[in-house]
């Protein structure tokens, strides 16, 4: 019993180690930073334009309301100046749907293509696919990021709607405690389902060994990962980081910054191992033919 324990302990250990190799050799943290990068300058034009299409068929400020989830990942300073910017947009929205509002929607969109564009390199990058050209490149990216946005906006609809569902059944003194679990079910489920999407359709792999589902392995420990290393992030910035100290009144864009170089990486991280594992399984499939 104690040698299987052992060697199961061995053989997760050596995964682990061939999985950051893998990385490492593939340049992963280095690519990480230039997700970040991107991510940072697309994610206000991509809640501008959840926000446009929110504000068409409902009240934008539903938007603000549910952000509240987001403060137990984001580090304090870096989650008010996303509130802040969260709540200029909904301001500043036009809910009726004319020219001016198609042309902010499609440059928002636009600007957001390139966030994602530069995902799908990272994921390029893992499974040693080509990247696109020309205007497939730009297609596919445009097209994901419309699919990124649509699946925010049914998760959206989901959080509003199914409260109100259940407000309708006699659940008495738990009817707060079922909100709120039900609220973390569809974001939760949301993030899975959105990671299944980048995994299944970002690279550029033909092979089709190599198509993850639609809810992988791979998206499953990247979204525990993530969880716990934005909360210890942000636990780690309130009680010793040195942001605002050391960068002064740009520390709440620098800790924003460092959080999108978290959360690219853990998601590169998982598409390794999603790789890893079906060349893994593939290779035995192989081995036993």
């Amino acid at each position: 019993m104690i040698v299987k324990i052992l060697r199961y302990l061995v053989s997760a250990y050596t995964f682990v180690s061939n999985l950051l190799t893998a990385m490492d050799a593939r340049n992963l943290s280095l690519i990480s930073a230039g997700v970040a990068f991107y991510a940072m300058l697309a994610i206000f034009p991509a809640l501008a334009a959840l926000i446009a299409l929110w504000g068409v068929f409902s009240d934008p400020n539903l938007i603000d309301e549910q952000v509240t989830l987001l403060s137990s990942f984001i580090p304090g300073d870096a989650f008010r100046l996303f509130e802040t910017q969260v709540d200029a947009l909904i301001n500043a929205n036009d809910s009726t749907l004319g020219y001016t509002t198609l042309i902010s929607l499609m440059a928002a969109l636009w600007s957001t293509r390139a966030g994602v564009s530069a995902l799908i390199r990272g994921l390029n990058a893992v499974y040693s696919a080509p990247h696109r050209t020309g205007l497939r490149r730009t297609f596919a990216a445009l097209l994901l990021t419309m699919c990124l946005i649509a699946m925010s906006l049914i998760a959206l609809t989901g959080i509003v709607v199914f409260p109100i569902a259940l407000a309708l059944l006699p659940l008495g003194e738990y009817a707060e405690d079922m909100f709120e679990l039900l609220r973390w079910v569809v974001v939760i489920s949301a993030v899975v389902l959105g990671l299944g999407l980048i995994y299944r359709f970002g690279p550029n792999h033909k092979t089709p060994h190599l198509k993850t589902s639609w809810i992988s392995p791979g998206a499953l420990v990247a979204l525990v990962i993530w969880g716990t290393a934005s909360w210890a992030f942000s636990l780690y910035l309130a009680n010793f980081g040195k942001y605002n100290e050391v960068y002064g009144s740009i520390g709440a864009v620098v800790a924003l910054l460092m959080w999108f170089y978290i959360s690219a990486w853990v998601v590169l991280l998982g598409a390794t191992l999603n790789c890893e594992l079906s060349r893994r399984n593939h290779g035995k499939k192989a081995g036993g033919d």
